[in-house]
C-alpha cells in the first residue's frame, strides 16, 4: 500500500469515527430530551356528563380536532410513521380496551396530556400537536374529553416508539416537532375565550386550536414537507386565501379543488367534511383578510 493510500485509508477511517461519535451524541442528547420528566400544575376541569356536551365534545374531536387523523376512527391508534430514518411510531389507544389509556387516566390526566403533551407518568408525547391544542378553550377541552371517554372499548396494544438518527437530529438542530411539551409555553395565561360564531376571531381561534397550524406553520404560508414528499399548502391571500368561500368549503367538504383535483386526504378533509357553515364561514373569513405571505418553499 502507497503512501497516499495511507493516507486515504486513514481520512476515512476517520471520518466514520467522527459520524459514529456525532450519532452517539445525536441519540444520547435526543434521549436525555425524550425521557425528560415534565411537572406542570394545571387546574382542574369540571368534565361534564350530560349527553349536550357530549355531543358538542364529539363534533370538536371530529371536525376541528380531527383527532382520527392519527389515532384512528376506533381511537385505538395507528401507525403514524413508519420510515427508517424517521423512526416507526404508533399513536395512542385512546379506548378504555386493553393497551389504551382510557382506564387509567384521570381527567386530570387527560388535561395534562391533550393541552401540555405530556403524559401521565410525565414523559412528553411524541409528535402530538400540542402546540394547536393549548389554545383550545375550557369549555370545549372540557367536553372533548367528556366525549372521549364514551368511545368503545378497543383491545390494542401499541408497540413502543421507535425514533430514528433523523428525527432525532432535527428536534436538536431545528424546530421539528418531535417534543411538544419543549414548544408549549406552560405557565402563561390561558389564551382568551372566543364567542363561537361566523366571525373572523372565531376563525383565528378554529385554526389555532384545529392543529391547521401544525403543519401549514404559525402564519399558515404552508411550504413544508408533511409526508410522501407532500408539502404543506399556502393559506394566505398569496394562495389559497384568495379563493371564493365556496371554492373553500368544497375543498373543506369534499377535497376537491377549483380545478377539479381531489388532495391528498393527509390534508384531513375526510374530518372537516363534518364543519359547520358557520365554522366554514369564520375559518374562510380569518384566512381571507390575513397578510399574503410566501411559502418557505416553492
Amino acid at each position: 500500500m502507497n503512501r497516499v493510500t495511507k493516507w486515504v485509508v486513514r481520512g476515512l477511517l476517520g471520518l466514520v469515527g467522527l459520524l459514529v461519535i456525532a450519532v452517539i451524541l445525536v441519540y444520547a442528547l435526543s434521549s436525555r430530551r425524550i425521557n425528560k420528566v415534565y411537572t406542570v400544575n394545571e387546574p382542574a376541569l369540571t368534565i361534564p356528563t350530560d349527553s349536550a356536551s357530549i355531543a358538542k365534545g364529539q363534533h370538536f374531536v371530529q371536525a376541528i380536532g380531527k383527532c382520527a387523523t392519527c389515532h384512528g376512527d376506533d381511537f385505538a391508534g395507528k401507525v403514524l410513521i413508519e420510515d427508517p430514518l424517521i423512526g416507526r411510531m404508533y399513536t395512542a389507544n385512546l379506548t378504555r380496551g386493553n393497551g389504551g389509556i382510557g382506564a387509567s387516566y384521570t381527567d386530570a390526566d387527560y388535561v395534562r396530556a391533550i393541552r401540555h403533551g405530556i403524559k401521565k407518568n410525565g414523559h412528553p408525547m411524541l409528535f402530538m400537536p400540542t402546540d394547536s391544542y393549548y389554545y383550545i378553550n375550557d369549555e370545549d377541552l372540557a367536553n372533548s374529553i367528556a366525549y372521549l371517554k364514551t368511545v368503545p372499548a378497543v383491545d390494542a396494544v401499541v408497540p413502543a416508539p421507535q425514533i430514528g438518527p433523523v428525527a432525532r437530529a432535527l428536534a436538536l438542530m431545528t424546530d421539528f416537532p418531535l417534543i411538544p411539551p419543549e414548544r408549549i409555553p406552560h405557565a402563561a395565561p390561558r389564551p382568551a375565550n372566543v364567542s363561537p360564531g361566523p366571525t373572523q376571531q372565531y376563525g383565528d381561534y378554529l385554526t389555532s386550536a384545529g392543529a391547521c397550524r401544525s403543519c401549514h406553520l404559525e402564519d399558515l404560508s404552508g411550504g413544508v414537507p408533511i409526508a410522501n414528499n407532500l408539502l404543506s399548502a399556502n393559506l394566505t391571500p398569496a394562495a389559497i386565501g384568495k379563493w371564493t368561500e365556496a371554492a373553500f368549503k368544497k375543498v373543506l367538504t369534499t377535497g376537491v379543488r377549483p380545478d377539479g383535483r381531489v388532495i391528498s386526504a393527509v390534508m384531513p378533509w375526510p374530518y372537516t367534511r363534518f364543519l359547520t357553515d358557520d365554522e366554514i364561514h369564520a375559518m374562510w373569513l380569518y384566512i381571507h383578510n390575513l397578510p399574503p405571505k410566501n411559502s418557505r418553499r416553492r
